[in-house]
């Protein structure tokens, strides 16, 4: 077993994963919120707005209005943790396997090694920033539903992945020459 590519919180198992993603997505949108509520309140970087008929702060209509921003973050953050997240991408004796999470539970996808059609690609839309960051090959087979996708990261080549695709690491040698990498 060769690991090729290491996911998203890789190191915790499904039930964590889905812990920690709902955690940081409910903590993320309340910073959101916290922020605007602030801007709103203190609109300039002076003094705090000052208003005479304000109403005390745990009135109804207040408590209903976060009540439903309670349940709309939980509803959001619920389904940020149960979408499907990758662990590793790994190559066994016959095949390309794909360990995931979907929420808490464990899910495999295997594509046959015989059967393959492997593809280089880049995301165009960072070739300002960081080119190498955003190369990846595209593991493909007949009659399945969806590829595979092995991140490259700008680490130079690995002898694996050289004699499994030679085709598609010619042409990430190419891509990286043209960039000025070896």
């Amino acid at each position: 077993m060769v690991v090729l590519d290491n996911g998203f919180f890789s190191s915790f198992d499904c039930g964590q994963r889905m812990g920690t993603i709902f955690l940081v997505t409910f903590l993320a949108q309340v910073g959101i919120v916290a922020r605007l509520a602030v801007s709103v309140r203190w609109p300039g970087r002076g003094r705090a707005v000052e208003m005479i008929d304000d109403r005390p702060f745990f009135t109804r209509r207040r408590f209903v209005v976060s009540a439903i921003w309670c349940v709309f973050f939980v509803m959001v953050s619920g389904v940020c943790s149960s979408l499907r997240t990758i662990t590793t991408v790994f190559l066994d004796a016959g095949s390309i396997v794909e360990t995931s999470c979907n929420g808490p539970f464990r899910d495999e996808y295997r594509l046959d090694r015989a059967r393959l059609n492997i593809s280089f690609d880049h995301d165009p839309t960072w070739l300002s920033k960081r080119p190498l960051k955003e190369t990846y090959l595209i593991a493909t087979q007949a009659g399945k539903p969806r590829p595979i996708y092995i991140h490259l990261a700008g680490r130079p080549v690995s002898a694996e992945l050289s004699e499994l695709a030679p085709k598609a690491m010619a042409d990430y040698f190419r891509y990286r020459a043209s960039l000025g990498f070896r």
